[in-house]
């Protein structure tokens, strides 16, 4: 009850703790779906569903389980270097996510059994769509300041800990290169939907932040 009861006291304390949850779960429903429309389009995913989905192939398990064993590899050494990244939103991060994106895949099975035959332009369409949603669902996993995943607060722990000789933006573009580079000997798809999520997506992800997802959240 103790518990329970602090949880109601911080709901009390803090009215827009109650978006900001609502708004990370949201997120990564939304995550999950573009990261399966880019799956389906043959393009090319982000570089970390890239490497994800090249451990999938290479040791056939599905995404959801390569994607929780690699965070929680991944949590270990954050948490012994620097566990004041790990916020409630890295929890849901690392727990939810994989699990969303194989239900999202089953889903997109049932509807539409075999992907190997959609046409350039429905997969054309896919990859455009998936940036966008994926753009929008990170957009609101950003604004709700509840924390990052794993692979996400690498970047951060690298400028710490080189006291920003490496800053965070080169820090994650070797990351981001180290995950493709992997997912492409694994056998995954590295392709335009890859290079556009890597390098392209910063202006359209502010975009959402200013002008539909922090007034959402924050109420201005």
């Amino acid at each position: 009850m103790g518990l329970v009861q602090n949880i109601k006291n911080k709901f009390r304390r803090d009215p827009i703790l109650k978006r900001r949850i609502i708004g990370i779960l949201a997120a990564h429903v939304i995550m999950g779906l573009a990261i399966n429309l880019l799956r389906v389009s043959l393009f090319g995913n982000d570089p970390f569903s890239c490497m994800q989905l090249g451990f999938s192939k290479a040791f056939e398990m599905s995404y959801g389980t390569c994607v929780i064993i690699f965070n929680l590899i991944a949590i270990v050494p954050i948490f012994l270097i620097a566990r004041r990244y790990i916020q409630i939103g890295t929890l849901i991060n690392m727990f939810l996510i994989g699990p969303v994106v194989d239900g999202w895949y089953a889903v997109m099975l049932i509807v539409y059994p075999d992907f190997g035959y959609i046409s350039f332009t429905a997969r054309v369409a896919c990859l455009i769509l998936g940036v966008v949603i994926c753009c929008y669902g990170a957009s609101m996993y950003m604004v709700t300041n509840l924390g990052m995943g794993p692979y996400d607060a690498i970047g951060w722990i690298i400028e710490d800990v080189s006291k920003k000789k490496i800053p965070f933006k080169y820090a994650r573009i070797g990351i981001d290169t180290i995950a493709t580079t992997t997912g492409f000997i694994f056998g995954s798809i590295v392709g335009v939907g890859t290079l556009t999520m890597a390098l392209g997506t910063g202006p359209l992800i502010t975009f959402f932040n200013e002008t539909i997802n922090r007034p959402l959240i924050y109420g201005r």
